[in-house]
């Protein structure tokens, strides 16, 4: 693994480097571009949703490293589902990549009227980060009200300037679309979104259709018949009532599932020991032992958000017109063929190309302090 990716000895194969080596690590990770960074919002189950899978934290991380590059402005984060030890779990990355206070947290309200989520436990790996790694917040009591947020950072932005990721279920997004005026904004939540909102990239479904077993974001998991209906309700809400000005890429299961990432590529890094590196020690949790990958449905969606389709290993679907229709109680979803729309899905084109571009973001030092520690 040191010999596949060589391009960056100081990293790999010394225990400390200097600043100059430090820059030239970095600018081999990243996309040079002279554009301005993508100001990313990212909406995520992390452990807690319908899923139930760890790559949501290798997708936060990733989003940090890129931030870390110049490529992202991390806007906010959003948890979209109930259980409260999930936000603690996303301040510790936060904590990890020294952004404690500059990227903001909103937790979903379970309360929500005609959406109100039942409480479940989250995967054991949520507790596990939450107790062993330092984070500024330990559970959702302490963080915003993700709708509040989303209408706080989206008022402040340009127009036309946000990208959203969505990695779990819709909760936060239909509630976002519902939302009336208020001290933050005098538009709709909807026009709020028309105004604001470039691009919204979606893990969520099977393309050209699900068939009879509904994809876990868009339907809420099988776990809990209650919040399985208001997870379908959602993923159908925002298919049907997001506005035409914003794009919508989706994702689906079957592309993320040939992408394979955080096992022995990663966890060999220097910045990979599970005692410091609360990514590395979420994954071994989630897999049982080392050296173990897992699926990137939501790391690849974020980097498909960031840098584009093709520069991920991807491509958007060109002859596909149409819209993705989702069964509101079901959650089953299937590609409607019709007249162009602001909608398309995504194909996968080089599963390893996306793998290695996701592991050599992992393994970016979250600092310079870090990397010197």
């Amino acid at each position: 693994h040191i010999a596949e990716l060589k391009h960056v000895p100081c990293f790999f194969t010394m225990p400390f480097c200097g600043a100059a080596q430090i820059a030239s690590l970095t600018l081999t990770l990243f996309v040079t571009t002279s554009s301005a960074p993508v100001k990313l919002i990212i909406d995520t189950d992390y452990g807690g949703g319908g899923c139930k899978a760890v790559d949501d934290v290798v997708a936060v991380a990733i989003a940090h490293a890129l931030m870390t590059g110049g490529e992202v402005e991390l806007l906010a984060i959003m948890l979209n589902t109930a259980p409260v030890q999930c936000s603690g779990a996303i301040g510790v990355l936060n904590h990890y990549y020294g952004r404690d206070g500059t990227v903001p947290i909103g937790a979903y309200d379970v309360q929500t009227p005609s959406a109100t989520l039942e409480m479940e436990e989250p995967l054991p790996y949520v507790n596990h980060m939450v107790d062993h790694f330092p984070s500024l917040i330990k559970n959702s009591s302490q963080a915003e009200d993700a709708v509040a947020l989303y209408r706080q950072v989206l008022a402040t932005q340009p127009d036309r300037s946000v990208t959203i990721s969505s990695i779990g279920i819709h909760t936060n997004l239909a509630a976002l679309l519902r939302s009336e005026a208020d001290r933050h904004s005098g538009l709709s939540g909807r026009d709020l979104i028309k105004q604001k909102v470039r691009l919204l990239a979606v893990m969520g479904g099977r393309y050209p259709a699900s068939g009879v077993h509904p994809e876990c974001n868009l339907c809420g998991g099988q776990s809990n018949r209650h919040n399985q209906g208001v997870a379908s309700a959602a993923s159908s809400f925002v298919a049907r009532h997001w506005p035409e000005e914003s794009e919508i890429i989706w994702s689906g299961f079957e592309v993320g599932r040939r992408v394979r990432t955080g096992g022995a590529r990663f966890q060999r890094c220097a910045v990979a020991a599970l005692d410091r590196n609360p990514v590395a020690a979420a994954i071994v949790n989630f897999r049982g032992g080392p050296d173990q990958s897992w699926y990137s449905w939501d790391p690849l969606t974020t980097l498909m958000a960031v840098r584009g389709a093709d520069t991920a290993g991807c491509t958007k679907c060109r002859h596909c017109s149409g819209v993705n229709a989702i069964d509101a109680d079901t959650g089953r979803n299937a590609w409607v063929s019709g007249q162009r729309s602001n909608q398309t899905y995504l194909l996968l084109q080089d599963a390893e190309k996306a793998s290695k571009l996701i592991d050599d973001l992992l393994c970016h030092p979250p600092s310079t302090r870090a990397l010197l520690a």
